[in-house]
């Protein structure tokens, strides 16, 4: 029977580092993986949500690996997402990322086109196929109402290489108690969403969350407490320093993260690659959101980078 170890902390999807011009800031790319790395993050991701995977081109895509994999270098898993329109370029995108030294896929079925059960089995079976590599599942809002509890655990038991579950779709708390259920706690769940009620899915069995790279060292922490059986100092790390910003946050996403991280000088600039998915900050927003920033002490806070590798041009 297979056997899942699970995760336990931070696995923070990478934002993509770009200059203004549009390209990929390698410097700062790489510089944003040695500070996941210091806050103590368990893995790390790319081409998710956060990292408007839609809005990179394939040379990009190969670009990032390449880099994230060297700047890694083993001293975590690197978990890399297949995000696309098609089977078929999910699947040559799962055989580029064990070409290129990925550790794990993060499969999410296409946002775009008809989706059955049946599709959706016979899409991670194909990614499956395709390489040796552990998948994890992302079930994004489209796609939850087809990726069932009972699918989830027959997928997990039937197609070999399927590992995790990132719990980020529509009910996915009642979603995650069912499948630990269902699985007699087989399946590991990770939990998704930019972090929303980490608090109580790790009530629910979650060891391990993927949000941004915004807040790591505050994740980080909430996350620890709760692990070391600490579920007050977690609450209150959670609900008087995460939640807080978060309800502005969620409306801005790729705006706010970056711009948190060019604060701290973990990125250099905070462009957003074109365009917008959600609308554009307004000055009255972006004030509040800097109050509530400097109440929680995030603009006060040191944060110390140690130095990347030196950046290497990929051709």
């Amino acid at each position: 029977m297979k056997k899942t170890e699970s995760f336990r902390g931070m696995m923070p999807i990478l934002m993509t580092a770009i200059k203004p011009s549009g390209e990929v800031d390698e410097v700062s790319q790489r510089r944003q993986i040695r500070y996941c790395l210091d806050q103590g993050a368990v893995a790390i991701g790319h081409f998710g949500f956060a990292s408007e995977f839609h809005k990179l081109c394939d040379y990009q895509r190969t670009q990032l690996i390449e880099m994230i994999v060297d700047e890694v270098d083993g001293r975590v898993p690197t978990f890399l997402a297949v995000s696309s329109e098609g089977t078929h370029q999910a699947v040559n995108y799962a055989k580029e990322i064990k070409k290129r030294g990925g550790d794990i896929i993060m499969a999410m079925p296409p946002l775009m086109g008809h989706l059955s059960q049946d599709y959706v089995y016979e899409f991670y079976q194909a990614v499956s196929d395709a390489t040796d590599l552990p998948i994890i599942i992302q079930d994004a809002k489209k796609s939850a109402p087809y990726i069932t509890a009972e699918l989830t655990v027959k997928m997990y038991d039937e197609i070999e290489n399927i590992h995790y579950i990132k719990a980020e779709g529509n009910d996915f708390l009642t979603k995650t108690k069912r499948i630990i259920k269902l699985s007699e706690g087989r399946i590991p769940v990770i939990g998704g969403n930019g972090g929303q009620h980490m608090i109580h899915m790790m009530r629910h069995g979650v060891t391990s969350f993927m949000t941004g790279t915004e807040a790591l060292w505050i994740h980080h922490a909430m996350v620890d407490a709760f692990l070391r059986g600490d579920e007050v100092l977690s609450a209150k790390i959670y609900y008087e320093q995460i939640l807080p910003y978060w309800g502005i946050y969620d409306k801005f996403p790729e705006q706010l993260c970056k711009r948190m991280l060019h604060h701290h000088g973990v990125l250099d600039h905070a462009d957003v690659l074109q365009p917008l998915v959600h609308e554009p900050i307004d000055e009255v927003m972006s004030e509040e959101y800097d109050w509530v920033l400097k109440r929680i002490g995030y603009l006060q806070h040191k944060l110390e980078v140690s130095e990347p590798r030196a950046a290497v041009s990929q051709g």
